[in-house]
């Protein structure tokens, strides 16, 4: 069964407990899953909107974090 993105990204997130920059997300969705770093960085920002990500920035770029 083929996840969407969003569903890749929250499962990656929910198996870590700290937070992971978004360039690296944005690699492994380019590496792994042929999505577009575009796509996977507004992916990731839909979701920390929706509440289910958590964001901090450390000088200037952004770190997700699953909420439980």
């Amino acid at each position: 069964m083929k996840h969407s993105l969003r569903e890749r990204i929250l499962n990656y997130l929910r198996k870590r407990n700290y937070f992971v920059a978004s360039g690296d997300i944005q690699r492994l969705a380019m590496e792994n899953g042929f999505y577009s770093p575009q796509n996977a960085g507004r992916r990731l920002r839909e979701l920390a909107e929706e509440g289910k990500l958590e964001v901090i920035y450390k000088h200037g770029h952004a770190h997700y974090k699953a909420i439980s």
